[in-house]
């Protein structure tokens, strides 16, 4: 038995601080991960994942910058590991890029940041094509309204329900309230491209291809 378990304490009140306990240790999908695989920034990176039932491999991270500011820590996870671009948008099944927040954005800043992103990363006429499903994901943002230091978003691809978004475990939802699935992945392959495509910055694409030795977790050099 236990040291921390007084053995004088009601049933009914050990009962219940045993429970608290469990419910603690039970991972929250923002908390940091048992099976540690790398850390960046003092955000740990779990080898494995399981998104919508199916297991997935970290691919790849690196810290995602804006100007002379550190913004997130972006993490790339696949169903099998790739080093190429066009391996990766070929693949079958969920994909995911995890967002682990570095800063405070508000909901305007961000939404400004994916549309110029967004459109750098299409072509003019795939831009066009995909402005319905832009609002959507501009709607989804602006109901977010912050996010801060320490939030996780998760961006996935989910065969069969489309692109799906949560932030610190709960979904994002569009302009009528339900949960944001947008069945175009087409767009989700564009916003593929603003990590790993030839727009983006070299580190970080090198980092999501894996082509970047990641610090492990608990390294004296994991926030270099």
């Amino acid at each position: 038995m236990s040291d921390n378990l007084n053995q004088n304490e009601p049933v009914d009140s050990l009962r219940r601080r045993l429970l608290a306990g469990a419910a603690a240790s039970t991972l929250l999908p923002w908390a940091a991960p048992a099976n540690a695989a790398a850390e960046l920034e003092g955000v740990e990176l779990a080898e494995t994942v399981t998104a919508y039932g199916h297991k997935l491999v970290l691919n790849g991270a690196a810290v995602r910058k804006r100007g002379y500011f550190k913004a997130d820590v972006t993490a790339l996870y696949l169903p099998e590991k790739r080093t190429t671009p066009d391996a990766i948008y070929k693949l079958d099944g969920v994909r995911r890029i995890q967002l682990n927040i570095l800063r405070e954005f508000t909901s305007s800043t961000i939404t400004r940041i994916f549309l110029s992103d967004f459109k750098q990363s299409a072509t003019d006429d795939e831009f066009k094509k995909l402005i319905g499903p832009i609002g959507q994901i501009g709607a989804a943002y602006s109901n977010v309204k912050r996010v801060s230091k320490g939030d996780v978003v998760n961006l996935d691809w989910v065969p069969g329900q489309g692109w799906m978004a949560t932030h610190n475990g709960k979904a994002l939802t569009g302009d009528g309230g339900g949960v944001m699935a947008i069945k175009d992945e087409l767009a989700y392959q564009i916003y593929l491209r603003m990590y790993i495509g030839q727009a983006a910055p070299e580190e970080l694409r090198n980092g999501l291809l894996g082509l970047t030795r990641l610090p492990k977790a608990g390294s004296r050099d994991s926030d270099t």
